[in-house]
């Protein structure tokens, strides 16, 4: 029988508590990082956080992206592992009701997707929360935000969020916030919402920004609803783009 992604309920949980005690306690205060530095490269900051990112090194390996994470400079807003699963987990009820093989490992999809789904986390200038210009996502055209270029070509929308505070707008902590925005020709409808748990990890190669666990259900943070992140961030692309690049033999 073909193996099947699953990430368990103790696990998200873990993975949920961690990153929201780390922004809670260490990285809002004062809108920055009282620890922001990381004594390693962007890929080792990754492999010591496995409980959260051990699928994740292992798509950036079979990317052939490794080297990049060790010595390039650039931002990078991290999935966790569950996002992986997620995407995995709905590429495989697809395939079943197309009476096709599920997918068994990693390996069984194709490098190139993985490669071409990870650019799309990554930006070439080097950015934390305060870099960033204001985002309200209920009123966008007073601030907008910022309209960036991943570096797969998809156009995001990243901004700092501020919160309220004692009933007072904007008084309270900042969080990022990046968005998938679907249409170019229409940039400010339907985007698709992430927000970051954990920002400005500074390894010694650029900058992390780590996003929110994925939660089921949909969660609403300061007033904003959230739904659940995949990987690629809207599902339906993310399948057509692995259709688009062919899976692998599968093994058992």
């Amino acid at each position: 029988m073909k193996r099947k992604f699953r990430y368990t309920i103790i696990g998200s949980l873990v993975a949920f508590v961690l990153l929201t005690t780390a922004c809670q306690k260490e990285y809002y205060f004062n809108s920055g990082l009282s620890k922001p530095n990381f004594d390693g490269s962007m890929m080792e900051y990754l492999e010591s956080k496995p409980v959260i990112f051990d699928t994740l090194v292992q798509v950036i390996k079979l990317a052939g992206m490794e080297s990049y994470f060790r010595d390039s400079n650039f931002t990078f807003f991290a999935p966790a592992d569950s996002s992986i699963h997620l995407t995995i987990n709905d590429f495989n009820s697809r395939l079943k009701n197309l009476g096709q093989d599920t997918i068994s490992s990693l390996g069984s999809v194709n490098p190139e997707f993985w490669r071409a789904t990870l650019l799309n986390y990554m930006y070439r200038n080097v950015k934390g929360l305060e870099d960033y210009p204001q985002l309200d996502i209920n009123n966008k055209q007073a601030f907008p935000g910022e309209f960036s270029r991943s570096m797969g070509g998809r156009v995001t929308n990243i901004g700092g969020v501020f919160t309220s505070a004692r009933g007072i707008k904007y008084q309270g902590y900042r969080y990022l916030n990046i968005s998938y925005v679907p249409s170019e020709s229409a940039p400010f409808n339907s985007w698709i919402l992430a927000r970051v748990a954990t920002c400005n990890i500074k390894p010694k190669n650029g900058m992390i920004h780590v996003l929110a666990y994925a939660t089921d259900p949909d969660v609403k943070f300061d007033g904003i609803s959230y739904a659940t992140h995949y990987f690629g961030f809207n599902i339906a692309d993310a399948w057509t783009l692995a259709q688009y690049y062919g899976f692998n033999k599968q093994t058992n």
